[in-house]
């Protein structure tokens, strides 16, 4: 009868048994033609038999661990190891096993939409709408990328074969909780990176109370909009904030242009006000001293600084006045009209 071990977790694992019947005929009849007659008994054939075997459960012991990957060795069931890349050896099955995973590799997991293969993406709503603080819907989509920083923990604390739902429902919580604290304005404009950060550290935190071993390299949204019912408001909304922002833009750039010319002319006034007010002050001061020293001088001789102040007054006003002097035989032949007002000249005529 063919021998083949039914149980899946018998020694020899989940392969297939050989036809115990046909490796003893083969290797008897072997026998008989090397050493003629009837050949070895059975039971040597089958100690023959039992040492392939043997040395094909040792040789199942051995195992290769990718450049990407980190291996753990449980001896029936307890962490014993953990290993690096390379080709190693550990007691085939039942008394060890290994388990694999890719440590180095930065994994990535769809929020709010799905990416496949054909290049097509597929929005999931139930995924992607979020209510905002100021209680308005937000369609959001966003990638989160992770690596495993601790396969014990990664293997153990967690259902490593349900991985991938265990970080997108910690990272869809996390940023349903950051936006439940967020302005709708804020997501769809200046916060977007504050959004990120939030959602990537209350993510690692999650999963740290989780022990899963994984470390959150990065949050990114990929698509922050309104629902589709309300786009087209949030967009008239949306334009006339860029408007508005553009009139400040530009009366603030007309505010550095104006501002410093306004601040030199003022100084400018200001230093011609000092100059003034200094060159009156000193004016003021020579006069008076210029008068004490006349007063002083009128005491001493008062008759002779009359007639000195006289004669400078008269020199001052008449230096001022144009003469025009004709001799008389020549003013009786001249045409009797001079423009006196236009240069205010003083005509005398001599006879």
């Amino acid at each position: 009868m063919p021998w083949s071990p039914p149980d899946p977790n018998s020694p020899w694992g989940k392969r297939a048994g050989p036809d115990l019947d046909e490796v003893l005929r083969r290797a008897r009849a072997q026998m008989q033609q090397r050493f003629g007659g009837e050949g070895p008994p059975p039971e040597a054939l089958v100690g023959i038999v039992a040492g392939l075997l043997f040395l094909l459960w040792v040789a199942s012991g051995f195992y290769v661990v990718a450049a990407d990957e980190a291996a753990v060795v449980l001896r029936f069931g307890k962490y014993i190891a953990t290993v690096g890349p390379g080709l190693h050896w550990h007691f085939p099955y039942p008394i060890e096993q290994v388990e694999k995973a890719p440590v180095t590799r930065i994994q990535r997991i769809e929020i709010g939409f799905r990416l496949y293969p054909d290049g097509a993406i597929r929005k999931r709503p139930s995924e992607s709408l979020m209510l905002t603080k100021d209680e308005n819907v937000v369609d959001l989509s966003f990638i989160v990328q992770y690596r495993i920083r601790d396969i014990e923990d990664y293997l153990f604390n967690i259902n490593h074969r349900r991985v991938v739902k265990t970080v997108r429902d910690a990272a869809e919580s996390a940023m349903r909780e950051v936006i439940g604290r967020t302005l709708i304005d804020d997501v769809l404009t200046t916060e977007k990176a504050r959004v990120e950060q939030e959602c990537q550290a209350l993510t690692q935190r999650i999963l740290d109370g989780y022990k899963a071993g994984i470390q959150v390299v990065t949050v990114k949204l990929q698509d922050v909009q309104p629902p589709q019912e309300v786009i087209k408001e949030f967009k008239d909304v949306a334009s006339a904030r860029e408007d508005k922002e553009r009139a400040k833009n530009e009366a603030q750039a007309y505010a550095n242009d104006i501002l410093p010319k306004a601040r030199g002319e003022a100084r400018k006034m200001v230093l011609d006000a000092e100059a003034y007010r200094a060159d009156l002050v000193a004016r003021a001061k020579g006069d008076a001293a210029r008068f004490l020293k006349l007063l002083a001088a009128y005491h001493k001789a008062p008759e002779v600084t009359k007639r000195r102040l006289y004669l400078d007054a008269m020199q001052e006003v008449l230096a001022r006045v144009k003469k025009v002097i004709l001799d008389a035989r020549v003013a009786e032949r001249m045409l009797p009209y001079l423009p006196l007002d236009r240069f205010g000249a003083k005509v005398e005529v001599q006879r």
